[in-house]
């Protein structure tokens, strides 16, 4: 007797898998995965699989560990059967086989690979660092000397110095901003003490010393400094304020005009309309007291600003005093204590002179009981009560304003001005990687119990920014190339000059694969099709459209 057994479908959401997945096999990640982490021959499912999934996740959703078997399932990453072999546990002993593996022998295998497969320009890496929030106390751990041990920090970059943090430092190429080198740092570690170790290690990874090595005003430490120069490198910083060098300029331009130049003019990205944002440089005839050189330099934002901001300033502190100067008060060292704290508060110590003034206030209290007579005696009673008188200092205030929209910048090379200046503008760039790290990537807060699994998250973190950033920077270089001014992946076709990994990636958030079944068997595999839009993405990543399932 037949039977008419019904069709099934059932499908897989392979999502952005298939462009991630490209780019690990392009590194060979899984593959140096394999060579250096230590393997179990009682594994059913091999730790380079494990590391290599939980990376897709890291990029793509970043489920919590306990989901990501069922996710990897869901993505055709793990085969139904051993779904449930990836579990947290299974991930977290994965971590821990990672970290206990030559981690910066696989930093350095896949980023040189990446150097010499996209063509990578290390003529100039920038370093800056921020701190990844822990929650819990971390008290009960075992002590690792190679792991980075959380601890609080008073200036906690997250603004959160109630919680633990480790410290995330990172090192991204000139070109494109693509993630070189990382390194986990102690929570109240700062990064005076880590630029050394950093420029060492940099070296070793791009094989020489001739790199830029930019940073903020942190590596402006005599030892760093001189080292770096020593060993045939150079560098780009910021003077800090504390630096004599500093006060001696804002001492000589009070009376000298330096012959600025002008050296960049950027439009306004505050207001379409408004003047552009404009730099000029002066190079100092006078070398550093370690001998470099210094680039002055002058922002037409930044005077704007630092106008703006002791106006402010000036504005607040007068309003403080004057409530203060309307009463009469009984305590002289209350009243002195409490204008010292407002200027303080405002850090207008320099703008203002003040002066605590006496008054007495006599009265006369007869010196025996009721009604008084003509033979009444009285005694003359003082009351001292402090009245506060103050005025600005116009002085001090222009001497101020002589500085504003002015910065130093410290270097031993010897490329003109504008250039050195190109150079530390880039630094912003490195920063957007950071912001990135906490809002599109959602690192922080990391409620893993373990410091040696944490700092090999940040490993895979690190991977995963290292992979997003080469997939932006493949597509804007072929936007360029094409003269493409934008592409229209915004919601409504809307262009976008400068496409981020994030939202192109997110354009595949919801490609599939349906499979047609019967008794279990599959009759016919039905991919998407893909929009127009999603066929030029691919298209500028040098994926063909026609192969994309095949590399998932």
């Amino acid at each position: 007797m037949m039977t008419n057994t019904p069709l099934s479908i059932r499908y897989i959401r392979m999502g952005a898998v298939p462009i991630i997945q490209q780019v690990i096999d392009t590194l060979g990640i899984e593959s140096v995965f394999r060579d250096h982490v230590k393997h179990d021959t009682r594994d059913k499912l091999p730790v380079s699989r494990v590391l290599a999934s939980a990376l897709c996740n890291v990029i793509l959703e970043r489920y919590p560990l306990y989901k990501m078997g069922h996710w990897a399932m869901q993505r055709g990453l793990v085969a139904e059967e051993l779904a449930d072999c990836f579990n947290d546990d299974r991930i977290g002993r994965a971590l821990d086989r990672l970290f206990n593996a030559d981690r910066a022998a696989i930093i350095g295998a896949v980023t040189v690979k990446a150097i010499n497969t996209f063509g990578i320009d290390t003529s100039r890496i920038h370093n800056d660092s921020t701190s990844i929030k822990l929650f819990g106390d971390y008290a009960n751990y075992e002590d690792d000397e190679k792991a980075a041990k959380p601890a609080y920090s008073k200036n906690s970059k997250d603004h959160r110095p109630d919680l633990k943090q480790v410290v995330f430092s990172l090192s991204v190429a000139g070109d494109g901003a693509v993630p070189l080198y990382f390194k986990v740092w102690d929570g109240n570690t700062t990064d005076d003490t880590t630029h050394l170790s950093n420029w060492m290690s940099l070296r070793s990874l791009v094989g020489h010393a001739k790199f830029i090595y930019v940073a903020d005003c942190k590596l402006c430490v005599k030892d760093t400094m001189l080292f770096i120069a020593t060993e045939g490198g150079a560098f780009v910083t910021v003077m800090p304020e504390t630096r004599l060098e500093i006060k001696r300029f804002q001492e000589w331009i009070q009376t000298n005009n330096p012959q600025w130049q002008e050296a960049l003019r950027l439009p306004n990205t505050h207001d379409k309309d408004g003047d552009p944002r404009m730099f000029w440089t002066y190079d100092s005839p006078f070398l550093s007291s370690e001998g470099f050189r210094i680039i002055w330099v002058k922002s037409s934002a930044k005077q704007f600003e630092d106008d703006q901001r002791r106006t402010q300033r000036i504005e607040r502190t007068q309003e403080a005093l004057a409530e203060l100067s309307a009463k009469a008060h009984r305590n002289h060292d209350r009243l002195a204590k409490t204008v010292a704290g407002i200027l303080k508060k405002y850090r207008t110590e320099t703008y203002f002179e003040y002066q605590i003034v006496n008054d007495v206030e006599e009265t006369f209290k007869q010196q025996q009981r009721g009604r008084p007579t003509e033979k009444t005696t009285f005694r003359k009673v003082e009351t001292i009560t402090h009245r506060l008188s103050w005025c600005q200092k116009p002085d001090s205030i222009q001497y101020d304003a002589r500085y504003d929209g002015i910065f130093p910048l410290i270097t031993n090379d010897q490329k003109p001005a504008v250039e050195i200046l190109k150079v530390y503008k880039y630094q912003p760039y490195l920063e957007k990687r950071h912001e990135q790290l906490k809002s599109v990537y959602n690192v922080a807060p990391v409620f893993l119990r373990n410091p040696q699994r944490i700092e090999s998250l940040l490993l895979l973190y690190f991977l995963g920014m290292l992979i997003t950033a080469l997939i932006e920077r493949k597509v804007r270089s072929e936007m360029k190339e094409r003269d493409m001014p934008s592409i229209p992946i915004y919601p409504e076709g809307r262009p976008c000059k400068s496409p981020t990994a994030d939202k192109l990636i997110g354009l595949f958030s919801d490609v599939r694969l349906q499979y047609i079944c019967k008794d279990q068997v599959v009759l016919q595999v039905v991919p998407d099709e893909f929009s127009k839009v999603q066929e030029l993405v691919l298209d500028l990543m040098g994926l063909n459209p026609a192969g994309f399932y095949k590399t998932g």
